[in-house]
């Protein structure tokens, strides 16, 4: 009943680049980014020389996007499998991935190119008993190799989809939604409307897409996507009394967003009925698969009306790109998450993107990039559905009831106050806090904050001996309420193992 299926594993996403908003424009201009590709990978480094980049690719290099090494279940993965007339893929949670159409898709129809046939290859498990797909490379890479370049006509972005839909639906139309909705006008709300537009019409574009079944050019990339996910909007009531207080936080916040976002719906009405019918409109199960797909594989890019050779940022990262767009990209959103990297996302003024190897890559490796940053897992949890166990360092979990700007300078975050699982090493920021926090306190400190006022002008400064001289002194103090914070972290967790077992 319960998705808390929480998998240890590297999980999906999507990176991404530009627009195909009809079969003709998405094949009328394969020649042209041919071109480009051919005269991009003719100016790379002389290492790369080796390669043929007109190559036509073996008979079975289909086969290779498929599992070489390892068992995987043909019935879930056979490229034979027929495919009907006016047939749409299945959303269904335990509906196998089809992958038998996507190699052919990506490489002939949108001209999206590896370094070399054996560079980028898909491997398809199962975790959990769900399917799973990920990339990896079968040959050496160097550090600065182009992995895998997608045209900029082969993605779908939401700046594109917008163009597509003004005399139906526009961006201020949107807004106004959104400001019904929640009305409040500070910084964090307007990004938040400034992404849930772009997130909205590409869920709008991809339910487009999947109502024309086979008859649209994207079926076989909406047929290899996943069904199952297990984040925080997929979660239930029941989930959030199972998991810590902070997580729960984190994928209430999550399930609420979904929310707001489905409560655009009423918007869809104004789309021709051949576009989106009443059936799909009310489908409120392929809302949801739908958002799920852009929450979880779409990344912002450099604006096109911006410089180029801006790298892409997470959609969830605190300095997100306002004014960049929100893409969905086919075969690189199949590139796994590490906190060790070894390929990132690169944008071109062009739109264009680049899988770029960040360092030498060995043969028979994972690809992989950073979905965030690695060192609060929670957050991973309840965006993708996952958790990367093998990171040394863990948001610490500390919750006060407010957070002032004073404890913000302090490093008041949960990418900087962390704990070292290994060594049991505490960062700094823990304890600049813990002892702001130990000073306000009257029945403690009992000097009208005086010291705690002290102790953050000495920061601000850069005054380190001061800062020093406080933390000697009440070092007992800032110890007993870290203990007491671990403590109390750790009968969380014994309560919630139960419930488990339970």
């Amino acid at each position: 009943q319960t998705k808390t299926k929480m998998k240890t594993k590297t999980s999906t996403t999507t990176e991404t680049t530009a627009t195909a908003t009809t079969t003709s424009a998405l094949f009328s201009t394969a020649q042209n980014q041919n071109d480009y590709q051919n005269e991009y990978y003719e100016n790379q480094n002389d290492h790369q020389s080796g390669y043929d980049y007109d190559h036509e690719y073996p008979q079975d290099y289909q086969t290779d996007y498929y599992a070489q090494e390892h068992e995987r279940d043909s019935s879930d993965y056979d490229p034979n499998r027929s495919i009907q007339p006016g047939q749409k893929p299945s959303i269904s949670e335990t509906s196998p991935r089809d992958l038998s159409l996507l190699p052919a898709f990506a490489t002939d129809a949108l001209s999206i190119q590896p370094l070399s046939p054996s560079s980028f290859l898909l491997h398809a498990q199962q975790l959990d008993g769900f399917p799973d797909v990920s990339a990896y490379t079968a040959s050496d890479i160097f550090a600065g190799s182009t992995v895998l370049f997608v045209p900029a006509a082969s993605a779908l972005s939401a700046y594109d989809i917008k163009y597509e839909l003004s005399a139906h639906i526009t961006v201020e139309q949107v807004q106004d939604k959104l400001y019904e909705i929640d009305f409040r006008s500070d910084p964090v709300q307007r990004r938040k409307r400034n992404l849930m537009w772009k997130q909205f019409f590409l869920v709008l574009k991809l339910l487009m897409e999947y109502q024309k079944g086979t008859d649209s050019p994207w079926f076989p990339y909406l047929a290899s996507l996943p069904r199952f996910f297990s984040n925080g909007p997929s979660m239930t009531p029941f989930c959030y009394n199972c998991i810590p207080s902070y997580l729960t936080e984190l994928c209430q916040k999550e399930r609420a967003t979904m929310n707001q976002l489905l409560m655009l719906k009423s918007l869809s009405a104004n789309l021709p009925h051949e576009w989106l019918s009443d059936e799909t409109r009310g489908n409120a199960d392929l809302w949801k698969w739908a958002y799920q797909i852009v929450l979880t594989r779409a990344v912002t890019s450099a604006s096109p009306s911006t410089d180029g050779d801006e790298r892409d940022v997470d959609v969830d990262d605190d300095d997100e790109n306002e004014h960049g767009d929100l893409r969905l990209l086919p075969l690189a959103d199949m590139i796994n998450h590490s906190h060790e990297p070894n390929v990132e996302i690169l944008h071109d003024e062009y739109g264009n993107a680049y899988v770029q190897a960040i360092r030498d890559i060995p043969a028979n490796t994972p690809l992989c990039r950073s979905y965030g940053n690695p060192a609060n897992p929670s957050y991973l949890l309840a965006r993708y559905g996952f958790l990367e166990e093998d990171h040394p360092w863990s948001f610490c979990k500390l919750l006060p009831g407010h957070v002032t700007e004073e404890m913000v300078d302090l490093g008041y975050h949960p990418h900087r106050l962390l704990f070292d699982k290994t060594t049991g090493d505490v960062s700094e920021e823990v304890w600049d806090v813990l002892l702001y926090l130990v000073l306000g306190d009257e029945d403690t400190c009992g000097d009208g904050g005086a010291t705690q006022r002290q102790f953050h002008r000495a920061h601000v400064e850069g005054n380190h001996e001061v800062k020093a001289q406080i933390h000697r002194e009440w070092y007992v103090h800032t110890l007993a309420t870290l203990a007491e914070h671990v403590e109390e972290v750790l009968r969380e967790l014994e309560v919630l193992e139960e419930k488990g077992v339970y």
